[in-house]
């Protein structure tokens, strides 16, 4: 056998029965390395891998004379593989995607992978780092249980080439006794003497990310009986404790009962309508476990938690009403969204606001006063809403934190205790729909809030965890979800069907999309659209490892367009290119796939400043006293948002210039972010304008600013003055859309601007409106741009809508 210096690097179960073994060093001898299972455990096989198996994590392997660099598509679903090429690039060419570094599809055994294949000359026989990145520049971040990931100096996560370790150091194992979750094997190695050299704990690997059951879990009540069922692959104890709420001091515990593919189960011959419960798991621990057995785990399944941290109510579906009729949502570009937060839209329009909850948001939605109805917007998008983190009931916080997906947050509720949030939420919805609001909900599914019960139940299976069991933090939030997981997937599907049936919720924010990945966005487009047809799904199409909106172009889901969130600053301070502005106000076309809805333009959301304090011409970005100008600029703004094709969304307030003075992420201070609605009337010109520009794009006339598809070739007309950033739009200019024609002009200069429009007869539109107001019959003539000639002429930072008669 080779010298004594062979060590075991690590090893892992890839099914119940195999497995892969990484060695210190290359295995030239012919026969396999004498490994061995410790028992109860043993090996009937050890063969040599293909080297390209190893490279699936790897990256790279060598063959014959050639350095081979591999990459299987599947691995990275928030890449469009399809739009950018993807190169190496390490310490070997400066880090710089370059043509010569090129992958190219390869089919191996029925899949297709990006290889590229290398002379492995003197500039890899030394260790070297590398990465895959795109000809854009968007780095592939290594994957969580690559085998070879190294860091620089800089912090930087790379994958690190060893000559040492080529490929022919990997080898498989096959047991003959299965692999087991509830306990680790280990790996020996053994000597000439047939005594081990050296040993290694088999980690559970891909054999646990993949366990997956048919079996339904949660808590289902029937024929007077109550059965619970949690899915916890590799704990080897699970004890419920389950008591009336009318009898604190008397609580039952029973051992459920391992019913195979990690499914555990009780039933109790009682219904349990109303009683709390909670889990209690135990396992054996390691860095990729956090079992603790004292610890009270909240059911990822439960409808209802009288409190973060539970414990869960047992909820009798047969007793809980359904909705009686659906709401029909609009289409995407028939939509109008305002996002806010429950506790913001309530501070100051109802009492004690600051500790609102789901029953003041009806009440209050079904006032005439309701500021959202008398904006005229036609969908409300939430934030998070589902059961969260928090410390207590008063705490102000967004609800980015969430601990339960199927239980709306208590700390909402009237009376969490009795579990009247269901009723409670049920019951704004259908004021939503009464005041003809639709509702999305921005849902979190790429993290997890404390207490994280989800890591009580399976650190490992749940969430993304590299080699020595350290959680993946690409959402800055501490630990990121492993939402390939079969399980997890079916948590995630199974909370947003649950929300559609029970609440009928109109439509889903994703938070941080780019770690769903688009494959799970895909599933839940085709399970949930049977359900709702018009359902709204949109996408923060991000995260902190990387962007999917070209991706998203082949979905129906529309996402968040954060290009025009920068851009339109820029503009409106006369510091970007009118062409900039025709793109975004197009539909932002990026793709030959993309269409209108795929877009939602937005110039503020609850993340970072707010428009105001973004744009304003006082010092420290403090808009709260904003100048005639950032008043100007926000008008101008409305102006080209509305008639951008695309999804538009406004945060709460926008119209009345909503300010945090100057702060720039305000997460936890419900102070400065609850609306103050005293600026409706100190900025009357500005809420109106939106107003009116909002009843307009929603009325027929408006019809010509929703187009649902890619707009043909002739519909747009554009018009630009030289040297200038003024830009003019004609719309339906060939006349063939059952709308009539309008055309849009702005100009984002300090001084007027000539825009010369030939072609187009001025006796056959009427101006609407300006910077300052919006009259759909017409401004009066004196106010009114002059256009004569071809020429028009456009005030300073000025914006005009004109309707063809």
């Amino acid at each position: 056998m080779e010298n004594a210096s062979t060590r075991l690097l690590s090893a892992y179960w890839t099914t119940r029965f195999t497995g892969i073994v990484e060695l210190s060093h290359d295995w030239t001898d012919a026969a396999p390395p004498p490994l061995a299972l410790a028992p109860p455990a043993r090996a009937s096989r050890i063969f040599r891998m293909e080297a390209r198996s190893w490279a699936r994590l790897s990256g790279y392997y060598f063959e014959d004379k050639s350095l081979v660099f591999l990459l299987w598509r599947e691995l990275y679903p928030h890449i469009d593989f399809y739009e950018e090429d993807v190169c190496v690039a390490g310490n070997f060419n400066d880090w710089t995607p370059q043509n010569d570094f090129v992958l190219h599809p390869e089919t191996i055994k029925g899949e297709t992978a990006l290889v590229l294949r290398m002379d492995a000359d003197e500039k890899f026989t030394s260790a070297c780092e590398f990465k895959f990145v795109t000809h854009g520049g968007t780095w592939l971040e290594p994957l969580e249980q690559a085998p070879n990931i190294c860091r620089d100096t800089q912090g930087n996560r790379n994958l690190h080439i060893d000559p040492a370790r080529t490929g022919y150091h990997a080898f498989g194992f096959v047991s003959e006794t299965p692999a087991r979750l509830a306990a680790h094997d280990t790996l020996l190695l053994l000597n000439s003497s047939a005594t081990p050299q050296h040993a290694i704990t088999i980690a559970h690997g891909d054999f646990l990310f993949h366990q997956d059951s048919t079996l339904e879990t949660g808590v289902h009540v029937e024929d007077g009986k109550t059965r619970f069922r949690l899915f916890a692959p590799r704990a080897n104890n699970v004890t419920i404790e389950f008591w009336s709420p009318h009898s604190n001091k008397t609580r039952s515990r029973h051992q459920l009962s391992a019913l195979g593919d990690g499914v555990w189960e009780v039933e109790i011959k009682r219904n349990l309508h109303g009683w709390y419960y909670h889990y209690f798991i135990d396992g054996e621990n390691d860095t990729t476990a956090a079992f603790d057995p004292t610890a009270p785990v909240l059911d990822p399944c439960a409808l209802a938690a009288a409190a973060p941290s539970g414990p869960g109510l047992v909820i009798d579906l047969a007793r809980i009403s359904r909705p009686l009729s659906r709401h029909t949502p609009p289409a995407p570009t028939d939509a109008i969204i305002i996002e806010a937060h429950l506790r913001d839209l309530l501070t100051h329009a109802v009492p004690d606001g600051h500790k609102s909850g789901f029953r003041e948001l009806a009440t209050w939605l079904r006032s005439p006063e309701c500021y959202l109805r008398k904006l005229g917007a036609n969908v409300l998008e939430l934030q998070p809403i589902q059961e969260v983190e928090t410390p207590d009931r008063d705490t102000y916080q967004w609800g980015y934190m969430p601990v339960n997906w199927f239980a709306p947050a208590s700390l909402y509720a009237s009376d969490p205790a009795s579990g009247s949030q269901f009723g409670d939420m049920q019951d704004f919805v259908s004021a939503c729909h009464e005041a003809g609001i639709s509702l999305i909900l921005d849902v979190v599914y790429n993290h997890s809030g404390s207490p994280n019960h989800l890591l009580r139940i399976d650190k490992s299976y749940y969430f993304e965890t590299a080699r020595d069991g350290s959680l993946s933090n690409w959402s800055g939030c501490g630990n990121d979800l492993r939402t390939a997981a079969p399980m997890l997937r079916r948590l995630i599907l199974n909370s947003l069907r649950h929300l559609v049936e029970f609440y009928d919720i109109d439509g889903f924010r994703f938070d941080l999309a780019e770690l769903l990945g688009t494959p799970l966005l895909r599933q839940i487009e085709r399970e949930l659209r049977p359900l709702k047809p018009g359902l709204l799904l949109i996408a923060e199409p991000w995260s902190f490892r990387g962007h999917i909106g070209r991706a998203l172009t082949r979905t129906s889901l529309t996402a968040w367009n954060d290009a025009f969130r920068d851009f339109l600053p820029a503009y409106l301070h006369n510091t970007a290119p009118a062409d900039g502005l025709r793109y975004f106000m197009s539909g932002s076309p990026a793709s030959p796939e993309a269409e209108p809805f795929h877009s939602l333009n937005y110039t503020e959301s609850h993340d970072d400043f707010c428009w105001i304090d973004r744009i304003t011409e006082n010092p420290d970005n403090n808009g709260a006293n904003p100048t005639e100008n950032d008043a100007r600029r926000s008008r101008l703004m409305a102006a080209t948002l509305l008639a951008s094709l695309g999804v538009p969304m406004f945060s709460a307030g926008q119209d009345f210039l909503r300010s945090k003075h100057g702060s720039q992420n305000t997460y936890r201070n419900g102070t400065i972010n609850a609306l103050d609605y005293s600026r409706i009337e100190r900025f009357r010109k500005t809420h109106d304008y939106f107003q009116n520009w909002i009843a307009f794009r929603l009325s027929a006339a408006g019809a010509t600013l929703r187009l649902r598809s890619r707009p043909r070739k002739g519909f747009f007309r554009f018009f630009n003055a030289p040297q200038t950033n003024a830009l003019g739009s004609l719309y339906n200019a060939d006349g063939r859309f059952p709308a009539p024609p309008l055309f849009f002009a702005i100009n984002p200069s300090p001084s007027p601007v000539s825009l010369p429009v030939p072609g187009v007869d001025p006796g056959g539109f009427r101006q609407v409106a300006d910077a300052d107001s919006f009259c759909p019959t017409g401004l009066p003539r004196e106010t009114c741009f002059p256009w004569r000639a071809g020429l028009l002429n456009l005030p300073a930072l000025c914006v005009g809508l004109w309707i063809a008669d």
